[in-house]
């Protein structure tokens, strides 16, 4: 199950991901909380959203070109460097009581600058971590529930900080958490990136990604069914401070456990995904994912109780779990190491460009129709498309592994 961990490297960039994912969701936690008390409105919530995402879509596909010619390692330090600044600026004008709507909405778009060049950067090193390219499918799941046991941890921090304290307080615990994980990516060491003595316009390089992910039918369904669930069930993070007081009556420990609750069936699943040696059957896998995904949804669209929600957010988590680490391991393993980063690019683009339209329509719309009607109108499309996806899906050719960036 821990096959990966034998590997040094990945041991030092696990620990560095914990804590500054841990950091990260006692952040978003603090910040969603902020915006919706100054606001009272789900669609400024899901406007913070988009805000946080939208300059990653942008910046998404040329970064995936920078993290295929630069060293990884420096550009993991200089973002885990930016989000500590930006956390520690947040801080100050919360605690100097200089925070607005404005300013929180472009505090935002920073952040998603920052994410735009982290996250596909961090998928793009994980084969780099490991010598030995059968526990890449290990590394991939172990990272994912470790991503996961942050969205425990952080949300639970931030619950009680704010139950104690005020949302400065927990930018400073963010910026903690990127201090310590900027001293374990500093440990790292990384083989250097190969040399290309001539390599093709940055444009050109760009456009080989687009092609080569374009003309493989697998990778087109899986960045699809990324985009797919992403606009339509992910969204209901965002409008968790809805359900937290307007649903269930609570306040800010309540929006924490509410946000623990799929942090822990993403962990439980994970666990269960690294268990795994066998890999074989993943498009069945990601199929009945998305439909646990929408069922999951559905569930806590209509739970009356929190005693029903919470199971169905674990179910939900779960399913989320299976659904993105499987279209992940699709990728990571067949894709040759000098496309890597631009093929991941693609994976984290469909994602981003997805979410942010789908946290603003939600938010929008719960304002109008509730935030019941919104969330099972979503699981219903997610539904229908991932049927359809699947039903879509031909017996093409296999996409030729890649060991140590050698077709086999």
């Amino acid at each position: 199950m821990f096959s990966a961990f034998r590997h040094v490297n990945f041991r030092r960039f696990l620990f560095a991901q914990s804590f500054a994912m841990t950091g990260h969701w006692v952040q978003q936690i603090a910040l969603g909380w902020l915006v919706y008390r100054l606001t009272d409105s789900a669609f400024y919530l899901g406007l913070a959203g988009t805000c946080s995402l939208l300059p990653s879509l942008l910046l998404t596909p040329f970064v995936g070109v920078l993290a295929d010619q630069f060293d990884r390692r420096r550009i993991l330090l200089a973002t885990q460097s930016a989000a500590l600044l930006h956390s520690t600026a947040l801080a100050v004008m919360v605690f100097t009581g200089q925070a607005s709507i404005p300013l929180l909405l472009a505090f935002a778009l920073f952040q998603g600058v920052i994410q735009g060049f982290d996250w596909t950067n961090r998928q793009s090193m994980l084969a780099q971590l490991v010598d030995d390219r059968a526990d890449l499918p290990n590394a991939i799941a172990l990272n994912s529930t470790f991503f996961n046991l942050s969205r425990i941890l952080g949300p639970t921090l931030a619950g009680l900080v704010l139950l104690f304290a005020n949302e400065s307080a927990c930018f400073l615990l963010a910026a903690a958490g990127e201090a310590t994980a900027l001293l374990f990516t500093r440990r790292l060491r990384l083989a250097p990136t190969a040399k290309v003595a001539s390599r093709p316009a940055f444009l050109d390089e760009l456009r080989q990604g687009f092609s080569y992910a374009w003309q493989e039918p697998a990778i087109r369904r899986t960045l699809a069914r990324t985009a797919l669930f992403s606009a339509c069930v992910l969204p209901y993070v965002t409008l968790l401070p809805v359900f937290a007081t307007k649903v269930y009556g609570g306040g800010p420990e309540l929006l924490g456990l509410l946000n623990a609750a799929p942090a822990l069936g993403a962990v439980l699943g994970g666990l269960l995904l690294a268990s795994r040696r066998d890999q074989s059957g993943l498009e069945r896998r990601i199929f009945l994912a998305g439909l646990l995904s929408s069922a999951a949804a559905t569930g806590l669209a209509f739970s009356p109780t929190l005693a029903l929600a919470l199971p169905a957010l674990a179910v939900l988590g779960a399913g989320q779990i299976f659904l993105m680490a499987s279209m992940n391991t699709r990728l990571q393993t067949v894709v040759r190491d000098e496309l890597r980063g631009r093929v991941m690019s693609l994976f984290n683009m469909s994602f981003m460009a997805a979410l942010p339209v789908g946290q603003l329509i939600f938010g929008a719309a719960a304002d109008w129709f509730g935030v019941t009607r919104v969330v099972a109108t979503g699981a219903l499309l997610a539904l229908v498309g991932n049927l359809w996806l699947h039903r879509r899906a031909q017996p093409a050719r296999a996409l030729t592994p890649c060991v140590a960036g050698r077709a086999l």
